[in-house]
């Protein structure tokens, strides 16, 4: 295993350890508390442990290569993953709003709050510690997992300070509908984020068709062709990260093969110069 390898493969087992210890220290906050705000963030720490869980297995899985079964790789695993992922995040979005409105009810303030807000700093400072360990490897490695994880994380920092600010002026002003304010904000933002991720995983596992916008740049790049005469059945799809492309190309039907045959391999390296680890197949028509 190289160097850039090892290097996304420690940073996906720290992003998996950091979310595991805050899912505990957040379990006995919430029990110390009863914070709603709290309960928030650990829904989020959840979320993030499933994020973190399927990325590593992603980087892990992105190192080997297609097998004799999987001719096409195993990039659908994420798609499924994913879909789990919505779906588990569509129910804690519901339990939370619920929890919210029945804290709102009952006109509850948070309990034992310097519990809370020291679990959170802590929370913040392990957070901060993973973000830099990521951007360190994200400049070895320029690895997109990676970055995309470190995106993740840094919405969960501003997270936690709402949080933090949460707790602090409802110990304060002795205000709970401040907690549940915060909660139901929360379980709005879940709920975006788990519609959004069961959307894109059904469109991975249908095999739907990417968005015009890629058609028209392949097609635009291949216009630098002038021997292709016309492009029939542009098709494209993706599973996990890595895109498929297929399509007809007419060409003269006097062309011998080997110049027709190194067409087809220019317009295959236009087409790489767009989509670095796309997999192309071309199909050649005579024009009639």
């Amino acid at each position: 295993m190289t160097n850039k390898n090892k290097l996304m493969m420690g940073a996906s087992v720290a992003s998996v350890a950091v979310a595991t210890t805050l899912i505990f220290m957040k379990s006995f906050a919430f029990f110390i508390t009863g914070s709603v705000a709290i309960l928030a963030s650990l829904f989020d720490s959840v979320q993030d442990l499933m994020t973190s869980a399927i990325n590593f297995f992603t980087v892990r899985h992105s190192l080997q290569p297609a097998d004799t079964k999987h001719r096409f790789g195993h990039g659908k695993a994420q798609g499924i993953g994913s879909f789990v992922q919505g779906l588990i995040l569509l129910v804690s979005a519901g339990w939370l709003a619920f929890e919210s409105v029945l804290h709102w009810g009952r006109q509850e303030i948070p309990t034992h709050s310097m519990w809370g807000i020291s679990v959170i700093l802590f929370t913040l400072v392990l957070t901060g510690l993973l973000i830099r360990f990521q951007m360190f490897v994200i400049r070895q490695t320029e690895s997109l997992s990676i970055r995309a994880d470190n995106a993740h994380y840094n919405g969960d920092l501003m997270m936690n300070l709402g949080v933090l600010i949460s707790l602090v002026f409802s110990y304060i002003f002795s205000a709970g509908w401040i907690d549940c304010v915060f909660g139901v904000g929360v379980s709005l933002y879940l709920l975006k984020s788990a519609l959004y991720i069961l959307r894109a995983s059904i469109a991975m596992l249908m095999d739907e068709e990417l968005p015009k916008n890629v058609q028209h740049k392949i097609k635009t790049q291949l216009n630098a062709l002038k021997e292709i005469k016309q492009i029939q059945d542009l098709r494209t799809r993706q599973s996990g990260c890595q895109i498929f492309i297929q399509m007809t190309l007419l060409l003269d039907g006097n062309m011998p093969l080997a110049k027709a045959h190194l067409i087809a391999d220019k317009a295959e390296s236009l087409i790489h110069e767009i989509y670095p680890d796309s997999e192309i197949m071309i199909h050649l028509e005579p024009e009639k």
